[in-house]
């Protein structure tokens, strides 16, 4: 009598996944992806954006310290000089020992490389990304002052975008010729306001916003 086997036919757990499977997790993943970004994105220019408020805010302190050991505003350069409001407060930010490496009335092209690159505390992220960086020259100024006619009181503001003045030389503008012009935050400016709390916002020579 013949002896039959009968076989089980045994299955082998399947590993890994199949290639359906990988385009549809990488598919899951790109449409995360892609609603994450402008909200990681966001929270980045506001985050770069409160630096160059705090900035402002400690800048226009100092300038008051300055104004109030003084009784005036720093006195302005010639184009191309070293010196004026930047390099004036600088030890009123803490900036002393900066301070005594840097040679007033100087030519900026005489500046040391040391100098190049300005203080933190005078440098706005937002700035940065829309000016090419280069080791080759004195940084451009982020801030710039705003005086009065008769320089009894003053404003301190973003730089324009199309402005390439060295930091070193402290840059001054007229306020009708800075508000003419497009700012850095969304074409605007913020903005500090000489012996008042808060920092501003204007957008086409207005003012639309201030934060406490």
């Amino acid at each position: 009598m013949p002896f039959h086997c009968k076989l089980s036919l045994y299955k082998h757990p399947r590993s890994g996944i199949t290639i359906v499977e990988l385009v549809v997790v990488i598919a899951i993943l790109g449409i995360l992806l892609a609603l994450l970004l402008p909200a990681i994105q966001s929270s980045r220019v506001k985050a770069m954006e409160a630096v160059c408020k705090n900035n402002l805010h400690q800048l226009n302190l100092a300038m008051g310290q300055f104004c109030q050991a003084t009784h005036e505003l720093p006195v302005p350069v010639a184009p191309g000089q070293i010196g004026g409001w930047k390099v004036a407060i600088m030890p009123y930010l803490e900036q002393g020992n900066f301070r005594n490496t840097i040679p007033a009335g100087a030519s900026v092209t005489d500046a040391p490389k040391e100098i190049y690159s300005q203080p933190i505390i005078m440098r706005c992220p937002v700035r940065a990304r829309l000016t090419q960086k280069t080791t080759a020259a004195v940084e451009s100024a982020h801030y710039v002052l705003v005086p009065d006619g008769g320089r009894d009181s003053f404003m301190l503001f973003d730089a324009p975008v199309d402005l390439e003045v060295p930091w070193l030389s402290g840059p001054e503008m007229d306020y009708g010729a800075i508000v003419a012009r497009q700012g850095p935050h969304h074409d605007g400016f913020f903005y500090a306001s000489g012996g008042q709390q808060g920092i501003s916002f204007m957008l086409h020579g207005e003012r639309v916003l201030t934060n406490r």
